[in-house]
């Protein structure tokens, strides 16, 4: 029997999925292990292989791919713990990337200072070379102001160095040629120039992502080596893969080239597996929500695919542009700490206990009530039934921290205090799902919520209830849905290209030649990463504007029946700006007459990945009877408090299964909260569905 594995790294826990040829699958978790994840890694390995009978050595013999989704490059912009950048800069520009987007992130907060730049004013260096807008070079490279720069960085101890020059997008000989001669004097140093990493108009958002990629290239690039060495020894031979933030898979040694394409690597799996998992039911329309220890995130996916976007703030603060799966996160999860402020106004997050010391109710000294200890008081979990009895917890404890910090200064009942912890933090969530559909004028009404992560099926349904949403999907494999989307993803690679032009002056010649040297650099890549030819898929699309507009939206080119995936024929453009008119119209309610212009050309060059396919099982019973394990006491504000509730073995739970609220379904990875007016039901594919009576 062979396997896959995929592996997600979260703030709290590190979740495994396996899946056979036969496409079954079996999940754990391990708590993370921040100051080195790949020993959680090895952990979750251990485990895989004990749940299957067989040693580490003979389980990675027998796995043939292993997908990684990481939060090493996320973390460490968020900590503040990556390279020292240096960087190259044309003389004149040395302040882009603190001058940002010439406006203060606060306006009106002049209390709050800018946030501070990846790279110091003081490793800037400008360098005397220009290109013009059309490429054509005006003042030719000082290679010894490159040289000087160099040897300033040594002095300094500079890690990693980012060369951005301006409109090198158009002519790239002069980055090119400083780059060189940076590895050429820095030998033991990270380089990385714009013109590989994303040679796009708009110099800020270019410079920002270059030096992104050099600030943690260097960590993520030492962690993949130590990993995957790490692998080998233990007699792995298959193929390693690390997710991107576009969804889709790249080989190690792109990721430690191309860093910044893993910033987001983890969260934006959860909408791919959701999409997977949602196809065999039929359901087209849904929104995914994923709450882990750390953070809840949220994706819209229309139409069987997940909403992307081309810009995006890590923490809010440092911009990238890059294709990826616009997933919105919050600091909402088990771990978010309750507290209170000079108020007594209840607040809960984003602040995290994380994995260590974790919730008070680990008994690992922690001693902060969190978002855990609260759903342990409420009586939704079971203190010795955590991860199916591997981590009791110790309601002791939970209570204790609850009472001190926040029931005691309120005035309030330990449970009271516990449910109101529950009703703030569900109210953050409520507000991001509301941030992907209602501000894009969707109605989540119309939707299915697919529930992610090991903390949201617990929370699930009161953020239906709230929204109005009227129909849950919780897959069995729901606790570790970022792992499973890193499973199915296919590899992938994006490349842009910036044209500026109006559409009426788009030929078809112009449009062949430049998506043909893009499809020539992408099957570098391919043929790199050993992809066949008949594994291979394109998509292609453009940004287009109206004349006039700064923003601009990313329109897929429309491919006609009779035309092959190669062919781009005369009918492609007017329809594309119909696409683009009926786009506009969708996202800001009005379209315009005004003329359209071209900004980027972009393909996707992508390889498909063997996925095990969902098997439809039969139908077994409709009575859940056998699999009741007992009643605990557990809150519903709607029954006026604690109630007792009957609990079910979701391990167990067969195709057809029925339970009715309130009721408990508990599973190793997960617990489902069923409320009062819900009903649940095993579907043909064994995911759990969770429709309102009311």
């Amino acid at each position: 029997m062979k396997y896959v594995i995929g592996v997600d790294v979260g703030g709290t826990f590190t979740d495994l999925v396996c899946l056979d040829e036969q496409g079954q699958s079996l999940v754990t978790k391990t708590p993370s292990t921040p100051s080195d994840p790949s020993i959680a890694i090895v952990n979750g390995l251990t485990k895989l292989a004990g749940l299957l009978g067989m040693d580490e050595k003979s389980l990675l013999k027998d796995t043939t791919r292993i997908t990684h989704g990481t939060t090493v490059s996320t973390n460490t912009v968020l900590t503040w713990t990556g390279a020292k950048v240096g960087m190259l800069c044309t003389k004149g520009f040395r302040d882009t990337l603190g001058i940002r987007f010439g406006i203060r992130e606060t306006p009106y907060d002049l209390s709050v200072p800018q946030p501070e730049t990846l790279c110091p004013r003081y490793l800037r260096m400008p360098v005397q070379e220009r290109i013009d807008a059309e490429g054509d070079p005006v003042i030719t490279l000082n290679e010894d102001d490159v040289l000087r720069a160099c040897g300033e960085f040594r002095e300094q101890g500079v890690e990693a160095v980012a060369v951005c020059f301006l409109w090198s997008f158009r002519n790239p000989i002069h980055e090119a040629r400083a780059a060189e001669i940076c590895r050429e004097q820095l030998p033991e140093v990270y380089v990385c120039a714009s013109h590989e990493i994303q040679p796009e108009i708009r110099e800020y958002w270019r410079m920002s992502t270059t030096v992104i990629n050099a600030y943690v290239g260097p960590k993520l690039a030492s962690y993949l080596k130590h990993l995957s060495q790490s692998l080998e020894a233990w007699g792995f031979t298959g193929q390693l893969l690390i997710t991107q933030s576009n969804a889709g898979v790249i080989f190690p040694e792109v990721a430690m080239e191309q860093a910044v394409r893993t910033v987001l690597s983890g969260p934006a799996c959860a909408p791919a597996a959701a999409a997977y998992v949602s196809k065999s039911l039929d359901l087209e329309d849904v929104i995914t929500v994923d709450m882990g220890g750390t953070s809840f995130d949220v994706c819209l996916i229309k139409e069987g695919k997940p909403v992307t976007a081309l810009e995006s703030a890590v923490g809010g603060v440092y911009h990238m542009k890059l294709p990826l799966v616009d997933v919105r996160t919050i600091g909402a999860g088990g771990g978010s700490i309750g507290w209170l402020d000079q108020m007594k106004v209840l607040h809960m997050g984003p602040q995290s206990a994380g994995a260590d010391p974790g919730p008070a109710c680990y008994d690992r000294g922690g001693s902060e009530p969190t978002c855990t200890d609260a759903d342990l008081v409420l009586g939704y979990l079971d203190p010795d039934y955590y991860l199916g009895g591997e981590m009791p917890l110790r309601p002791d404890l939970a209570r204790k921290a609850i009472q001190e910090m926040i029931a005691d200064p309120l005035c309030m009942d330990v449970g009271d205090a516990a449910w109101s912890m529950r009703r703030v933090i569900d109210h953050h969530m409520v507000d991001g799902i509301s941030i992907v559909s209602v501000q894009r004028g969707e109605d989540p009404r119309r939707y299915t919520l697919v529930v992610a992560g090991g903390a949201g099926a617990v929370h699930a349904a009161s953020l239906a209830r709230v929204i109005g949403i009227r129909r849950l999907l919780v897959p069995k494999t729901s606790s570790v849905f970022c792992a499973l989307g890193g499973v199915i993803a296919d590899v992938r690679h994006d490349f842009v290209k910036s044209i500026t032009s109006k559409t009426a002056n788009l030929t078809l010649s112009s449009l062949k030649n430049t998506f043909g040297e893009m499809r020539s650099t992408a099957d570098e890549f391919l043929d790199r990463e050993g992809v066949s030819t008949k594994d291979r898929y394109y998509l292609k699309s453009l940004d287009m504007r109206y004349k006039g507009q700064y923003h601009e939206l990313e329109v897929p080119l429309p491919v006609p029946e009779s035309a092959s995936e190669e062919e781009i024929e005369e009918v492609m453009l007017s329809r594309l700006v119909e696409s683009f008119h009926e786009m506009h119209e969708n996202l800001y309610s009005y379209r315009d007459d005004a003329e359209t212009e071209v900004l980027n050309l972009r393909m996707a060059a992508c390889g498909v990945v063997p996925t095990p396919d969902l098997h439809e099982a039969p139908l077994v019973s409709r009575d859940a009877g056998a699999l009741h394990k007992g009643t605990r006491p557990a809150y519903f504000e709607e029954k006026g408090g604690y109630t007792d509730t009957p609990v079910y073995d979701g391990d167990q739970m067969e195709v057809g299964n029925v339970v009715n609220g309130p009721a408990i379904v508990e599973l190793k990875t997960t617990t489902i909260v069923v409320p009062p007016d819900g009903s649940l039901e095993v579907t043909p594919y064994e995911s759990f569905l969770i429709e309102f009576t009311q």
